[in-house]
């Protein structure tokens, strides 16, 4: 009986997802500093580590051989399984669990574009505006988010065709020959 493969881009996409999930829930429960702070940004490691691992499985699996498309196509699939869960469990977290959370989030955003503005060198009536501005706006709508999933999928496109350079490998029975 022959063993059946999975396969990876589901199996570590929903892995990465999963992961994802989880690590935005812990950030979520630490509160707006910590999901605002640095350590915020391990959560981009997640879909990468995840990405890096189903490339190199579906290359085992094909004999230590990965076309450059198959890989983007892996690496960019768990890159956007990923985003998906995040950006689902995000709006709803901001705009239907907590609006609490969703509002100091908000607010802090707020007073970090204060001082980015300020160290810019903007005028008082400038930044005035931009907060009057953003105060008045949903920054979790669904139109918002819908953006930042599109934004962070042409992001994780970039880093697909870097991971797909690495850990591609041709075949050499695939070419053609050369004959001269």
């Amino acid at each position: 009986m022959e063993k059946t493969q999975s396969n990876p881009l589901v199996q570590y996409g929903i892995m990465s997802a999963v992961v994802g999930v989880f690590i935005y829930i812990l950030l979520y429960l630490g509160g707006v500093k910590v999901f605002m702070s640095p350590v915020a940004y391990i959560g981009y490691a997640v879909p990468i580590l995840f990405a890096v691992l189903a490339c190199l499985k579906q290359k085992k699996n094909q004999g230590g051989f990965l076309e450059f498309s198959s890989a983007l196509k892996i690496s960019f699939g768990v890159f956007v399984l990923t985003a998906f869960a995040t950006t689902v469990v995000s709006y709803l977290l901001m705009n239907y669990i907590d609006l609490e959370f969703s509002q100091a989030m908000q607010q802090a955003s707020m007073e970090m574009s204060e001082k980015m503005m300020k160290r810019f060198g903007a005028s008082q009536d400038v930044i005035d505006k931009a907060l009057a501005d953003s105060a008045n706006k949903n920054p979790f709508s669904l139109g918002k988010m819908a953006l930042g999933f599109a934004i962070s999928c042409i992001l994780w496109f970039l880093i697909s065709l870097l991971i797909a350079v690495i850990v591609k490998k041709k075949n050499p029975a695939d070419e053609m020959p050369q004959t001269m």
